[in-house]
């Protein structure tokens, strides 16, 4: 996830936003154009961070689970979440073959997004490692890395070159080691992460693959899943 803050982030899209306003307005009046142009920037800014959410999740076509539906899944959540003080997430379904999990939302307002294959095809020790990885991140960084996807979107190629120059591919070792120390057993991550190389992967757009704990495979700030296997079989 982004070391830097969901409003820095946002404030990209607000500056541009301000600047265009500016120009178009700036021959007719500088007063004017200068009011014109902080108000929507400042507008911009609010509904940036306000739709990001629900715009990610679309963007990954994560539709809410219906209590009941994935009874393993909600009990391995509300477990852990109950033995180390984190706050339930809702929990969403994209209904993809990949084995694969993301977390979008504020701190306060988390969304766990599993996929179809991961429930079908993990057993309850590596579904329970993938779990205490993901709510492992809350808090550290989530609602950036959902404004930077949101943003990243909006952006185009400028999107693309904002994720590279923000994300680190170190974040994606540190969450799965720090999944081992909520299960203390690797070899349950390592297992899941090896049934993921055998599975397909998610085809969403780029702009969110750093939300994905696998991810499409083909991102440059992901780092090697084969390494991260042999990473966790050596603790």
């Amino acid at each position: 996830m982004p070391s830097v803050s969901a409003p820095a982030i946002a404030s990209i899209p607000a500056f541009l936003v301000g600047i265009v306003v500016l120009l178009v307005l700036v021959s007719v009046d500088l007063i004017v154009a200068l009011a014109a142009a902080v108000g929507l920037a400042a507008l911009t800014l609010a509904l940036v961070q306000r739709t990001a959410t629900s715009r990610v999740l679309s963007s990954l076509a994560a539709e809410q689970l219906d209590d009941g539906v994935a009874p393993r899944l909600e009990s391995l959540v509300e477990s852990i979440c109950a033995s180390h003080g984190i706050n339930e997430p809702s929990l969403y379904l994209a209904k993809t073959s990949a084995v694969d999990a993301a977390v979008v939302g504020r701190s306060d307002d988390t969304r766990l997004v599993v996929t179809q294959g991961l429930l079908d095809r993990l057993d309850r020790l590596e579904l329970e490692a993938v779990v205490a990885r993901q709510l492992s991140m809350f808090g550290s960084g989530v609602f950036s890395g959902t404004v930077l996807a949101s943003v990243g979107s909006l952006l185009g190629p400028l999107g693309g070159r904002l994720r590279a120059r923000l994300l680190d591919g170190r974040r994606f070792v540190i969450a799965d080691f720090d999944a081992v120390g909520v299960t203390r057993y690797p070899p349950a991550l390592a297992s899941a992460f090896s049934k993921a190389l055998e599975s397909a992967r998610v085809t969403h757009r780029a702009a969110s693959d750093h939300l994905w704990m696998i991810g499409s495979g083909t991102d440059p700030v992901q780092p090697d899943l084969a390494e991260r296997v042999d990473a966790l079989l050596e603790l």
